[in-house]
């Protein structure tokens, strides 16, 4: 099963930024216990970097890499046996390398005119973000009737408050959060707390 349709199954995408290789064991090992087999690992601090590789090791993962912004970057991924990209816009230059390295990317999109360059650069599924910041729930509403053809995952601001509303559009295909892993339980290696958050919010959709 392809990224993608992994995604679209679980309907929740965590996402963190690690820096340790250390992390990289327990978290694999309780994305694995609550059939969650994916994340998303943001490049949101340059020890992530130098740490991605560490995920070859748990391919049963697939891993995403987040915050994608340049063709180094995609580099890293791809070293990494990344499964699939997220970028915070959208960049042609950055869909066209990617697909140079066969690597599936999820580009971010905002606006109409956004959600227009990446669906005719053949895009299907969009990361929206900065989600709550960009009109949230009512705006993707809004977007179904013109663009009923693209499937979005919005990412930012995404709480157990707010995944129900989004995950109750038909546009809406999962959703992105930080929430699901916080940073201050990694920081902590508070790895059965993260277990419980995780088994929470599957039990929150349905999804268990």
């Amino acid at each position: 099963m392809n990224a993608l349709n992994i995604i679209k199954k679980t309907q929740l995408l965590p996402l963190t930024t690690l820096v340790s290789r250390d992390d990289v064991e327990p978290l694999c090992d309780i994305l694995m216990n609550v059939s969650i087999p994916l994340v998303e690992i943001t490049l949101r601090d340059e020890r992530t970097l130098e740490i991605v590789d560490e995920f070859k090791k748990f391919p049963e993962i697939k891993l995403g890499i987040g915050t994608i912004r340049t063709k180094s970057h995609i580099d890293i991924a791809n070293e990494a046996n990344a499964s699939f990209l997220l970028t915070p816009g959208f960049s042609e230059d950055l869909a066209d390398y990617a697909a140079s390295k066969n690597i599936v990317m999820i580009p971010g999109v905002q606006t109409p005119s956004e959600i227009m360059k990446a669906s005719e650069a053949g895009f299907k599924t969009l990361k929206f973000f900065p989600a709550e910041l960009s009109g949230g729930v009512s705006r993707l509403k809004a977007y179904k009737s013109v663009f009923s053809d693209i499937k979005f995952i919005p990412t930012g601001g995404i709480t157990d408050e707010n995944t129900l509303s989004y995950l109750a559009l038909d546009n809406v295909t999962a959703v992105g959060a930080s929430a699901l892993i916080p940073a201050d339980l990694i920081k902590s290696k508070s790895w059965e707390e993260i277990r419980n958050k995780l088994e929470k919010s599957k039990e929150l959709i349905g999804n268990s």
